[in-house]
């Protein structure tokens, strides 16, 4: 039972810092262009973190004892925004959209099999202008919930460019 909630925190946050970059591996950049019904009008790019050190604070609701994450500081050195399949947890079988703008939102989802037959299904909406500032909130809903209070979760990543990254990273 305790590692299905640590599984169920991890894809939900996993997923998230998908949309945040990573500085130590090259991730796989959401599909450009990719076109549905309600992107058609959307540019052929998709808006990213500009490059620079950032300071990502988190939030979490639904989770059991208040988890707590501290800010992180991430230096992203490439101007794109991650598909959330790079964050796949291991034994998990996860299926995902990508990126696609939906009004002022760059909009993402992942559906995940976990181990013990649970299903996660998780949203992914990143605000805010990817100059200063950008809001990453990581939505999941859990069945079986491993506790009533986690049949949905969200997690709100706040990230804040703080400025460039230190030489060397």
């Amino acid at each position: 039972m305790r590692s299905a909630i640590i599984g169920g925190v991890a894809v939900a946050c996993l997923l998230g810092l998908s949309a945040c970059g990573n500085s130590n591996k090259a991730e796989t950049p959401a599909a450009d262009g990719a076109e549905t019904a309600s992107t058609a009008a959307a540019p052929a790019t998709l808006d990213a973190p500009k490059p620079g050190l950032w300071r990502v604070s988190t939030a979490m609701e639904g989770m059991p004892g208040g988890a707590a994450v501290p800010p992180q500081e991430i230096c992203i050195k490439e101007a794109k925004l991650e598909a959330p399949a790079s964050a796949q947890q291991p034994g998990a079988d996860c299926t995902t959209q990508p990126f696609a703008r939906q009004g002022d939102a760059m909009v993402a989802a992942s559906s995940c099999t976990l181990p013990g037959n649970m299903k996660a299904d998780s949203t992914i909406r990143v605000t805010g202008d990817f100059n200063s500032r950008y809001v990453t909130e990581v939505t999941t809903k859990m069945d079986p919930a491993p506790t009533p209070q986690m049949a949905q979760t969200k997690v709100t990543m706040t990230a804040e460019r703080i400025g460039d990254c230190p030489a060397g990273q």
